[in-house]
C-alpha cells in the first residue's frame, strides 16, 4: 500500500512532528550535517579494498587447477617455488613454464572480472 500526501502539507505539519520525535527541531534541520572526511575516505578505501581482494579471488578462482596450485602456493600461502614444483609434480623448467601461464591466466581473468564489477578506479596487472 502507498501513501500519498501533498509535499506542501508535508513540509509544513509533519516535517515538525518527524523532526520532534527524532529529538530535532525544525530549525536544526537547516544546518549542514558535519561529515567526517577522514572517516568517509576510510570507508570508501576499505570497500575499494574488498572489492580488489573479491575480484583477486574470483581471479584465481577461475583459472585451471594447476594454475590456482601455484598461484595459492607462492602468492597466498607464501610457499617457496620448490615448495610449489614439488607438490604439483613438475620439473624445474616445466613448472616455470606453468607458472608464466598461471599469471597469464590470472592476469586475463582479474581484467575480466574488474570489467564485470565495475571497479573504479581500474588498473591493469602487467607482468
Amino acid at each position: 500500500m502507498e501513501y500519498r500526501e501533498d509535499v506542501r502539507v508535508f513540509l509544513m505539519y509533519d516535517l515538525g512532528t518527524f523532526a520532534a520525535r527524532s529529538g530535532q527541531h525544525k530549525a536544526e534541520l537547516v544546518k549542514a550535517p558535519e561529515i567526517d572526511l577522514k572517516a568517509l575516505k576510510l570507508i570508501i578505501e576499505l570497500k575499494y579494498a574488498k572489492d580488489i581482494i573479491t575480484c583477486a579471488v574470483k581471479a584465481i578462482n577461475a583459472c585451471s587447477d594447476k594454475s590456482r596450485k601455484i598461484l595459492t602456493g607462492v602468492y597466498i600461502l607464501d610457499k617457496t617455488n620448490r615448495e610449489v614444483m614439488k607438490e604439483v609434480g613438475y620439473k624445474k623448467s616445466r613448472y616455470w613454464d606453468l607458472k608464466h601461464i598461471a599469471i597469464d591466466e590470472f592476469i586475463d581473468n582479474f581484467a575480466k572480472i574488474q570489467k564485470e564489477m565495475n571497479l573504479k578506479p581500474s588498473f591493469k596487472l602487467i607482468k
